[in-house]
Order: C-alpha cells, then structure tokens, then sequence
C-alpha cells in the first residue's frame, strides 16, 4: 500500500511538471491532483496548463493576492463538491503543497482508502474549514488533523472511519466552530475533552457505535439529536438512562475490548447469577407480605368508606411545595428569606417581571448601625419577580419550574446566567448575575450632548459579535425549541470588561400555559430583533425615529436610503470621525438587512450571523495590522478580545432544597 502511493504521488508530479511554466505558484500541486482524480463528467475540464487558476477561470479555485501587491495571488479556497470525483485518499497530500489554503471541501464525491495515511499538517498555517464529507474515506481518524490548530469547522461524516475519536480533540482543536462526525463507525466514549472547547455550537456523533455516558455539559449544551443512533450512549439528553457508573477500555484504535475487559465482564456474568437467584427468593417473600398488606388495606378502606369524605378537593388543589433551587455553586447561602432581607432597588416593572437590584447582607452578626455598610459589602443581583399566571395548573407550573432549571443550565460569558430560582405556588423569583454598566441601549442613546463620550467603530464591531455569540448559543442549546421573543438593545446588557450579554431570553416561555411548540418562526423573529439592534450600533437611531416631522420604522429607512444609493448617510456621524472601517462598516449593513428582511425564511440563523460578523471583524484585525495603532486604539485587537472561558461555556446541575 505505502509504496503504491509513493508511485501516485510522483506520477502526480511528472504529470504537473510542465504547469511550472503558468505564472501561479499553486498550478502544479493543483494539476497534480487533478491527474490522479477519476473525473467522469469531466468536472475539471477547466483546470488546464494554459491557464492560471487565479484568473477566475477554473472550477472551484478562489485566490486571494497577499500584501505586498507585488506577490502573486495564493490558492485559498479548493470548493469541488458534488462533482463525482474519485480517487485515492493520498490525492488529498498534493493539496497540502497550497500553503495559503483556508478553505477545503470534498463534500460529496467517491475519494476512497485510509484517510489517517494524509499528512493535513503542513496547512496548519491557515486552514479553517475541512469538509471531506459523503466519500468513502476509511481507517482511523487522522492525527495530522489535530495540528491544524486554527481550524474551525470539521465535517469528516458519511464515511467509513473506525476506531476511537481521539480523546484529547477538546484540547487540540480550542478554535472549532462545528464538529460532525456523523454516519462512520466510531466506537469508545463521547470525549470529554471537548466540554473544553469554547465556542463549540454545533456538534454531530450521531450514527456511530459509542458506548458510555454523554458528558453532562456536552448533554446540556446539544440536543439528542446530536447523539443518536449510538445504542451504547446513555444519559441526558437521551432516553436511554445510565444503569452506573461505567468504563469502557479500548487496547488500541479498531476499538477491540482489552483481554481485561473481558475478564471482567465474567466476573459479573457470576455476579448476575448470584443476584438473580437471590432476586427469586426474595421476590417470594415480597409476594407473601404484600398479600398480607393487601388483605390489611383492604379492610381500611371499607371502614373508610363509611365515614364522610371531608376537604379531599381543596387537597387535590394544592400546588406543589415550595422549591429553592441554585446552580453553578453561587449564592451558596441563598434563601428566601436572605433575598427578603437585602437592601433593594426597583429597577423596572415590565409586562412578564419587576426587576429589583438586591444587595445581600452578609452572614456576620452586627449592630443596627453596621446594617447598611455590611449591606453594601454582600453580594449584588438581579431579581426577577414572576407572578403565577391566573388558572395555572399544576401542569403549568410543573413546567415552569422545569425550564428555569434548564436555563440554570445555560453558562456562556455572552448571556446573563440565572444562578437560582424560589418557587411557591403564587410566584417566581429569578435571581440572575447583576451587570453594573447598563444596557447597550443606553450607552448608544443617551447623553447625546457635548459631553458625550464617542463609542468608535471597534468597540461597536466587538459588542455586536458577543451579543451574535450569546444569541446563537442559546437558540442552539434550547435546541430550535426556545426563544427571546423581545429582542432589543435594552435587553443586552455591558459588564465591566466591555462585554456584552443577552439578558431575559425565554421569558415569555415562563409564562406560557403549556409546553410551547417549537415555533422555527419564532427564532427567526429573534434574528429580525438582533438585525434592528445593528442597525441601531451603525445608524446611532432608535428602532422608531424621528425623520421629517414623523415616527418612522429603523429597517424600512435604511433600505430606502441603501436602495436611493445613500449608503453613506445611514452611518452614525461618531463613525465618520475615524477613517478606514468603511468597509466594513457596509459589510455589518450587509449582514443588518439580511437579518430585518421581510420574510422570515430569508433571514439567516444566528449561528451563520455570528460567523459573518466574526470574519467581519478578522478582516478588520488583519487590515488595522497594517498599520502603527494610534494611542486611542493600542491594544484593541481581535486577539485580545475576550473570549468565552472553560468555566463559562459548562453547566451544571442544579442542587436544590
């Protein structure tokens, strides 16, 4: 097999060698490929020695010409999908003489042979996107993958692969996006590691053979779609509930049981026996004393049945119990009665909550005099109080404290996390973090006069990702089922480290009399709300402004001054001050009237805004790297943009009292 693919790779190159003569530098590796492709429909017909590939000319080639302008373009995107090629899986390692390849898919062809023999590490400097999806690639998953540290989205699934996922992928691959291993035959553990990856919002294992317990964060973060078909995964999000603790132990990648393994599984078979002539008998004896409990009940009942039934309906009315439940280990001391005791504030009265800022008190005994002062000291947080819906049902109210403790769950440094909930049968508390800078609203608005501090462009560029991350993160995790429903620059709040986050998402939902159905449409509403909210960070407008005597809606003007050919004169004047964004600033307008058109169906998923909002702002990073930063702008670079935390993208379960 090795020396049949050496004898492929030259005989790639001896056919590319006379494409040395085309002024691209990635002709020959791109006509070497072609020569060993089986191309039936003659795909690549425009892949000629004639030609560069960077004229535009040939068949899924995208260049890009680095700086300075001097150098001739690179390769950066391969994009041949669907087209019925064939070939060896080594055809793949001519593509990795690209050096400035970004983008690479092979999504639905007949490639063949063992894709772990593809050394993929020597585009680690640049590869972000990998789809080699719908083929018949086999063998173990590949190594060389895990070195290609920027890579983003990784679709290996529809094909034939075998053996472990490899355990430490979490901590390999800390950039990826998406991860769909679907359809192969996968075996072992769901790996833990990838609890760890931070910005993961899509994730695929399904159709495997795992074995094992889902990891609880990974259970709470997907739904049970993403692990379907794997008779051996058990736990959350499925149906299918872990008997105990359980390890499974893999002597090397075909995913064979060690020679331990089974021993130890003989062991329990003698277990299994013993327990199962012991059940019997003891099953005998509980039959016999159950038939004498019966026969005792029995004649209960029947002197029961003579006297007169009294307040049997006001018990079947009563409401379940009172409930405090707390999540994430926070608010440790927390009760009612410690919440009724702080100092607090009312912040707002809304149609679904009074909001109140509570300053717990500490535990610490003091005098009168102290009580303020220790007061200010104790811990500071938001409180939502829910009244019980009149004629809710005890269903209702089943349900909803059976979503407040899935948003317990939700843990992102781009939402406002609900740290713990009290439940009574007249109300709801929801105690949330408290973000002390206000909402996005205000900063955009207010204060208009002279003494006004600007927000420049970059910081608007970087609240508008986070509230896209948060946005997308939570329509995910509540899996298409959940949604905001009054989306606006009001309810995303800024924390202290210049961050924004999405505050009182399904809120609404708590209201609701029953299970909501999962209404696509609604989530489409959320993305037409965040498209009004960047309208609103590069117009400096309110969603209803002011413009020739009259109230007029934010998207319908911007469409008309972008389709009078004005685009210049929707941008707030802040924006014009400083020069060199206005690319940018178009390309975010872009993406605002995508996201506010009319019809629902064409607007996007948040989970494909925040992608373009983030390449957004990597082309911004790139070209003010160009450049000496001014002094107001030094250390304002993506880099060193905050991102989200192990901590903050894990939930965990709830411990209640």
């Amino acid at each position: 097999m090795a020396a049949s693919r050496v004898l492929l790779l030259v005989l790639a190159l001896l056919a590319a060698g006379c494409a040395a003569s085309v002024a691209s530098p990635d002709a020959a590796a791109l006509l070497a490929f072609k020569s060993v492709c089986s191309d039936p429909t003659a795909a690549l017909g425009s892949w000629t020695e004639s030609s560069d590939p960077c004229a535009g000319a040939w068949r899924g080639v995208r260049c890009q010409r680095p700086s300075p302008s001097s150098v001739p373009p690179r390769v950066r995107r391969v994009v041949l999908e669907g087209l019925r090629l064939g070939g060896h899986a080594a055809a793949l390692e001519l593509l990795a003489d690209l050096p400035a390849l970004s983008s690479l898919s092979l999504k639905n062809n007949t490639f063949t042979g063992a894709l772990h023999g593809v050394d993929f590490s020597r585009l680690a400097p640049h590869l972000k996107l990998l789809y080699l999806s719908g083929n018949g690639f086999s063998g173990r998953f590949p190594d060389s993958v895990l070195r290609l540290r920027h890579l983003r989205r990784l679709d290996l699934s529809g094909n034939r692969l075998a053996g472990t996922i490899p355990p430490e992928i979490g901590h390999r691959l800390r950039a990826l996006l998406t991860l769909n291993l679907a359809l192969n035959s996968f075996v072992g553990a769901v790996p833990v590691s990838l609890e760890a990856v931070p910005k993961l919002a899509e994730l695929n294992v399904s159709g495997n053979h795992l074995e094992g317990r889902i990891p609880s964060r990974l259970a709470a973060a997907f739904p049970s779609s993403s692990f379907a078909g794997n008779p051996g995964l058990c736990g959350a999000p499925l149906a299918h509930r872990c008997n105990g603790p359980q390890q499974i132990v893999y002597s090397n990648g075909s995913g064979e049981a060690s020679d331990g393994s089974r021993a130890a599984r003989g062991k329990i078979h003698d277990r299994w026996m013993v327990v199962m002539i012991m059940s019997a008998v003891g099953a005998a004896v509980a039959s016999l004393v159950a038939a004498a409990l019966c026969a005792v009940l029995l004649l209960k009942n029947r002197k029961a049945a003579r006297r007169p039934r009294a307040r049997s309906a006001s018990a079947n009315s009563t409401v379940a119990r009172e409930e405090t439940v707390r999540f994430d280990g926070c608010c440790v001391e927390f009760d009612v009665a410690t919440l009724m005791q702080g100092a607090a504030e009312m912040l707002g009265k809304g149609a679904t909550a009074t909001t109140y800022r509570v300053v717990m008190r500490g535990n610490s005994d003091t005098s009168d005099d102290a009580g303020v002062e220790d007061a200010q000291q104790g811990e500071v947080v938001v409180v939502k109080r829910m009244r019980r819906r009149e004629g809710a049902s005890r269903e209702d109210e089943r349900w909803r404290r059976e979503l407040a403790r899935e948003m317990g769950t939700w843990r992102h440094s781009n939402i406002v996390g609900l740290r713990a909930f009290y439940a009574s049968a007249e109300e709801l508390l929801l105690v949330f973090d408290y973000i002390p800078n206000g909402s996005l609203h205000s900063l955009l608005h207010e204060n208009r006069g002279p003494a006004r501090v600007p927000l420049d462009w970059q910081t608007r560029l970087k609240l508008a990702q986070d509230a896209a991350h948060g946005l997308a993160y939570l329509h995910g995790v509540s899996g298409g089922k959940l949604s905001h429903r009054h989306l606006t620059s009001s309810n995303i709040l800024v924390d202290g480290s210049g961050t924004a986050r999405v505050s009182d998402f399904a809120l609404l939902q708590l209201l609701a009399p029953a299970p909501p159905p999962g209404d696509p449409s609604l989530q489409k509403q959320d993305v037409h709300g965040f498209g009004v909210v960047l309208l609103e960070l590069l117009t400096g407008r309110q969603p209803s402004a002011e413009d020739g005597g009259g109230a007029q809606d934010l998207p319908r003007w911007a469409r008309a001054v972008v389709r009078e050919e004005w685009t210049s004169e929707v941008f707030d004047v802040e924006l014009l001050r400083g020069r060199g964004a206005e690319d940018e600033m178009v390309a975010l307008l872009q993406v605002a009237l995508l996201c506010v058109a009319e019809e629902p169906g064409q607007r996007p998923r948040m989970a494909v805004v925040a992608k373009m909002i983030e390449d957004i702002r990597d082309r911004g990073s790139k070209r003010s790297n160009k450049f000496s930063a001014s002094p107001s702008q030094a250390g304002r670079s993506y880099e060193s943009s905050p991102c989200v935390s192990e901590d903050t993208t894990r939930s965990t379960p709830a411990s209640s009292s």
